[in-house]
């Protein structure tokens, strides 16, 4: 359970790497080009658009599920001992818009993975404030037209269109948006800047040193492949739990090395880069209007928040699988007060 010093810090994280990223760098474009539109929507049209026609999906008679060693003293449940909590509305407020970022888990490019990062990018232009909560990829789920299963293969089954429909299902809120990074955007960010400095422990050193990358305890300068091994490692440390805290170093690393690199050649260079790996539902003009607003609120004091939220959840076997079990109404309610300002 954290304590109320560790909560307060968690509401104050910046965005996610890919989201901090993609939002800076539109925004960096709006001011830096100022009239010149033919220029930003040039760099706009790298974009990927989404077209739910052409997203493979799995049929619900060949789903599958991921297996994980057995840690001694979690209870094994079956499937059908899960009392789900009945469904709900799913809420939505005028002046909020939820944009779902997905951090794409693949490591060929161009070939769909599971959803390894989700966070719900919440912008509420009645009260000025960023809001980014994240929604851990072990969370257990009731997946629409399929069998209860992992919240991050709802986006291998169904593309974007069956996430969204899984997390308003079981959370209640609406999704407006979509962006979608592949980790090769991540590592082609750190590349560019020249690395990243990241502080490893013993633990996390040796790891790395086993996967091929040359590093050390203490202090160490890692270039895009040895900062995406470090940034996904699940069984070094607290497992996801810890893995989350190295995105945000790296995220705070990746942030520090910016501001000593940023120029217009710079910006121009880490455009032509990401955005041909960026796909979005959104047109040219909502992401301008989107990336102009948040540029005008105060980035430093962005909220973020995780579900589920600590006490409200089970650690379990299912199926074979290491998941959390929440409490779906608990959540829910969190989420709500947390985006809506709806207290139960």
């Amino acid at each position: 359970m954290q304590d109320n010093n560790e909560k307060k810090a968690e509401k104050k994280r910046r965005f996610p790497v890919w989201a901090m990223i993609l939002c800076a760098i539109l925004a960096l474009l709006i001011v830096a080009g100022g009239a010149v539109c033919i220029f930003i929507g040039s760099k706009l049209s790298k974009i990927n658009k989404y077209d739910p026609d052409a997203v493979d999906t799995v049929p619900p008679e060949d789903e599958t599920f991921e297996t994980d060693p057995y840690v001694e003293g979690t209870d094994v449940i079956e499937p059908g001992d899960i009392n789900w909590a009945e469904d709900t509305n799913t809420l939505s407020k005028e002046g909020v818009t939820n944009i779902l970022l997905i951090g794409q888990d693949t490591r060929q490019e161009g070939i769909k993975g599971r959803s390894d990062s989700m966070m719900v990018l919440t912008i509420d232009k009645t009260t000025k404030k960023i809001k980014v909560t994240s929604l851990m990829r072990d969370m257990y789920v009731q997946i629409p037209g399929y069998s209860d299963n992992r919240i991050n293969v709802a986006y291998y089954f169904g593309g974007y269109d069956l996430l969204k429909a899984t997390i308003e299902k079981n959370l209640g809120i609406t999704i407006d948006h979509f962006v979608e990074v592949d980790f090769f955007a991540f590592q082609k960010v750190v590349d560019i800047l020249g690395g990243i400095y990241i502080d490893l422990n013993e633990e996390e050193a040796l790891a790395l040193k086993s996967w091929g990358h040359r590093t050390v305890v203490g202090r160490n300068r890692l270039d895009g492949a040895a900062a995406l091994s470090y940034c996904t490692m699940r069984y070094v440390g607290n497992s996801d739990y810890e893995r989350t805290q190295r995105q945000r170093r790296a995220l705070s690393a990746i942030y520090d090395r910016l501001k000593e690199n940023i120029t217009v050649p710079k910006i121009v260079e880490l455009v032509d880069a990401i955005l041909p790996l960026v796909t979005t539902n959104m047109t040219n003009g909502e992401i301008m209007s989107h990336a102009m607003g948040l540029y005008g609120m105060n980035a430093e004091g962005v909220e973020q928040y995780r579900l589920p939220l600590d006490g409200t959840f089970t650690p379990a076997y299912i199926n074979g699988m290491a998941v959390l079990i929440p409490d779906l109404e608990k959540n829910r309610e969190y989420l709500w007060e947390i985006i809506y300002g709806v207290k139960p």
